[in-house]
C-alpha cells in the first residue's frame, strides 16, 4: 500500500482471546494459578461466555468445538516471574522452557522469560523487561 497513514499505537497489546470448550479449567490457570485478576466478566455469573484478566480474554466456545489458528505464544508482562513459575510449577503445569535472560544481538539480556503451556495447549510466555 502506498497509503502514508500511520496509526497511532499504544505500546502494549490489550488483549488476545482464546476460545476454550472449557472456561471453567482454563480461569483456573490464568487467574487461579498465575494470579491474574477477573476485571469483567459477560454472561451469567455461575456460567459466563466471557471473562477478561490482564492481557487476555477466554470466551466459552459452546457446542462442537475444533481449536484452529496459529498462535505461537501468548506473552504476559509479570514484574514476579519466579514466584509466578514457582506457582505454575507447584501446579503441574507443562513446562516449555524454565526461567532465562532473553539476551539482544548485542550480547546484553534485556528480559528474563520462562514459557509454560495453559490447559488447552496454548505456550504461554511470562516475561519481565529487565
Amino acid at each position: 500500500m502506498a497509503d502514508s497513514f500511520e496509526p497511532s499505537v499504544v505500546p502494549n497489546i490489550q488483549h488476545v482471546a482464546l476460545r476454550t470448550n472449557n472456561l471453567e479449567r482454563l480461569i483456573a490457570f490464568y487467574h487461579g494459578t498465575i494470579g491474574l485478576p477477573i476485571t469483567r466478566v459477560r454472561g451469567p455469573e455461575d456460567h459466563p461466555d466471557a471473562v477478561w484478566l490482564p492481557g487476555v480474554q477466554l470466551v466459552r466456545a459452546d457446542g462442537d468445538f475444533e481449536a484452529s489458528g496459529t498462535l505461537d505464544h501468548l506473552a504476559i508482562g509479570i514484574d514476579n516471574v519466579d514466584e509466578v513459575c514457582a506457582r505454575l510449577e507447584a501446579a503441574g503445569t507443562k513446562v516449555d522452557r524454565s526461567p532465562f535472560e532473553v539476551v539482544g544481538n548485542d550480547g546484553k539480556a534485556f528480559a528474563y522469560a520462562s514459557f509454560w503451556y495453559d490447559p488447552d495447549g496454548n505456550r504461554v510466555e511470562i516475561f519481565k523487561h529487565i
